[in-house]
């Protein structure tokens, strides 16, 4: 049994196919099932079931892909503590925040995590949700903040804080109440990320579409084009607070709180089951959300 054979099962359980584990994985299909099946010779049972919808973990797979987890955090711990020891450098935490909360947080966490947690050294890491949860399953950060996630095989995830969005266009053309409806906002020009962005995610739940039957007329998956076409009056657009605050403060930007529908995202903490680091990195993530909810000041609140 060696770690490669046990990367390959790990993906093939949790994409429950073994097309998407390699392609995730980067290796051809024959490979990773010869060395699949090496592993199940070695241990002389069956581990995953084959059927034509894909795999399934049998009894005993299930319990390598737990047991296999707790070995691949602990040489995570290990590789960091051997490090730290040569390099006589702090424990490093890995930390993930979507774009607008880097916006919104960022620069402050950082250096509050070096006034307050010295005994740390805090990297972070900007990447759309989506992302920020593949870099946590690859082991390429030890946790992060993303919104409106799905579970996933090996992963932990708490849902820490709801966040509503806001309406947002070009001063000159936002409308005179303080706030509006969704059938207002669908009569702009949207500007908008991909289905799989969080606001137009958020919008297409209100109105009860598929995020691809959005009428979106500007679809942009950077937050600096979507800022542009807003500034220039050409679109509008449903998004959080952190992506537009110093716009909003500086008055090139207005915002609209919306109304008659709930149109809000869930922040969740996430990490990798057993996660080695969670006892260093809860403090920094308690931070996070403190300085979140402080910042949006009524936009957020708080899940038990």
């Amino acid at each position: 049994m060696n770690l490669r054979q046990l990367r390959y099962f790990r993906a093939a359980v949790e994409q429950r196919n073994f097309t998407r584990a390699a392609e995730r994985m980067h290796v051809a299909q024959p490979a990773l099932g010869q060395h699949i099946r090496a592993l199940e010779e070695e241990l002389q049972v069956t581990l995953l079931k084959r059927h034509s919808r894909g795999v399934d973990p049998t009894p005993a797979g299930q319990l390598l892909y737990t047991r296999s987890a707790e070995v691949f955090d602990m040489l995570e711990r290990i590789r960091k503590e051997v490090i730290a020891l040569e390099r006589r450098q702090r424990p490093a935490i890995s930390f993930g925040l979507t774009t607008s909360l880097t916006l919104l947080i960022g620069a402050d966490l950082q250096l509050a995590a070096a006034r307050d947690h010295q005994q740390l050294t805090l990297s972070l890491r900007e990447d759309p949700s989506f992302l920020l949860v593949d870099a946590v399953e690859r082991q390429e950060l030890d946790v992060a903040l993303a919104y409106d996630i799905d579970p996933r095989p090996g992963l932990s995830i708490t849902a820490a804080l709801k966040e509503a969005h806001l309406f947002v266009t070009h001063p000159d053309q936002a409308p005179a109440q303080e706030s509006v409806t969704l059938e207002q906002i669908l009569d702009f020009d949207l500007a908008m990320g991909t289905e799989r962005d969080i606001g137009r995610s958020a919008l297409a739940r209100a109105v009860g579409v598929a995020p691809v039957d959005l009428p979106i007329r500007y679809e942009v998956q950077s937050i600096a084009a979507i800022r542009e076409l807003l500034m220039r009056g050409s679109a509008a657009s449903v998004l959080p607070y952190g992506t537009v605050a110093r716009e909003l403060a500086q008055g090139t930007l207005a915002a609209r709180r919306i109304v008659g529908c709930d149109l809000e995202s869930t922040l969740y903490v996430v990490r990798r089951s057993h996660s080695a680091t969670i006892k260093e990195d809860r403090p920094l993530v308690e931070l996070a959300l403190d300085m979140v909810l402080a910042r949006l000041d009524g936009l957020a609140w708080r899940l038990e």
